[in-house]
């Protein structure tokens, strides 16, 4: 997961290299759905065995509907009949008549990211319970649009992105496969003049999603706010859409669980939503993955001595897209004391936050 550029991408770690990355220990029982997974050294990267961190939360209602007891949330279980721009992607949720209720949206990007399946299923999500429509020639890779909206950073702040999960494989080559499960940003419609940057696919696939008021109150892992508090055109323009408009409906107009943070002043963070305590300032060195399970392992900070690896979701729950660049509150946490990160606790001031390539590593 990138801290700097919103992405979640999949690189190879089997090494110490560019590639490998910084870690971020954890302290806590584990936060997320049935799809978080922990992977378990054995001989070798390739080797290792996954184990499931939860139980099914999934329940068929038998109506068309799915719904994630872990996040509260309740899901088409079939897609949308067909592929669409953004500003499409939004119309259609909010005026979707569906199974009885007339309260869907489209979903924000830490949302849709919740069901995506990281056992090794392809697409990444369980089809025992969720069906995806193979649209070959508009969206061979199955991404599917968030009410996110995002900017490619450096000198360009203009909102003219939005972020998808993509359920296939996503862009990449040897060195840069973001892969199955990646979350990225494209242009909201063809034509767009930001085409070109960002990601390559523009008419994408929509699952709404709405709340399910029998299961939200008592839902353990729900899904905490992305922090993006304004609206925007197909042109990054900042708008104030009201209930009916066009681009009504975007992740700004939508109350999830804010932020809560604790400094602990012994350089730990608690996350007061989902107890996990965080280490504040990750691992100066890039770490394979075995290396950086010895270094959780072995790391005592705060009078802590249980610290691990975190999950993906539990990662991306920190995960701040209120300015982006970087996707974090520096408030309570800072970066790598190496990285080369500008204007951020912990780095050295100027570089390329990006690093490796135009998406960032």
């Amino acid at each position: 997961m990138n801290e700097t550029t919103g992405h979640i991408k999949g690189y190879p770690s089997d090494g110490d290299n560019p590639m490998a990355k910084h870690v971020r220990a954890v302290s806590g029982s584990t936060y997320g759905t049935a799809y978080t997974y922990t992977a378990v050294s054995n001989d070798s990267f390739n080797n290792q065995s996954i184990e499931a961190t939860a139980e099914n939360p999934l329940i068929d209602n038998g109506d068309g509907t799915i719904t994630d007891t872990s996040t509260g949330l309740m899901w088409m279980k079939d897609d949308a009949p067909n592929t669409m721009e953004w500003k499409d992607a939004l119309s259609y949720a909010e005026n979707l008549d569906y199974a009885g209720y007339t309260d869907w949206k489209l979903p924000d990007v830490k949302e849709l990211q919740s069901i995506v399946d990281y056992t090794g299923v392809y697409p990444t999500l369980d089809e025992s319970y969720f069906n995806i429509t193979d649209f070959e020639e508009t969206n061979p890779n199955y991404y599917f649009w968030t009410s996110t909206s995002a900017y490619f950073g450096g000198n360009n702040t203009d909102y003219g992105y939005a972020w998808y999960v993509a359920f296939g494989f996503s862009v990449g080559d040897e060195t840069d496969t973001h892969e199955a499960g990646a979350v990225r940003f494209s242009p909201k419609y063809v034509g767009s003049p930001f085409e070109g940057e960002g990601g390559d696919n523009i008419t994408n696939s929509v699952r709404a999603c709405r709340i399910d008021e029998r299961y939200y109150a008592d839902a353990p892992s729900k899904v905490i706010t992305t922090g993006q508090s304004q609206s925007y055109d197909n042109d990054g323009n900042v708008i104030y859409p009201q209930e009916g408009d066009e681009y009504y409906g975007q992740d700004a107009v939508y109350e999830t669980v804010p932020f809560s943070f604790t400094d602990n002043g012994d350089g730990t963070v608690t996350d007061n939503n989902t107890g996990l305590v965080w280490q504040q300032q990750p691992s100066d060195d890039h770490l394979s993955i075995d290396s950086t399970l010895e270094y959780a392992d072995s790391l005592e900070l705060g009078g802590i001595d249980d610290w691990r690896v975190p999950t993906l979701e539990e990662l991306y729950s920190l995960q701040d897209y209120s300015e982006g660049w970087p996707y974090a509150d520096l408030t309570y946490f800072y970066f790598p004391s190496a990285a080369s990160v500008p204007n951020v606790p912990g780095g050295p001031q100027g570089g390329d936050p990006q690093g490796g390539g135009p998406q960032g590593n």
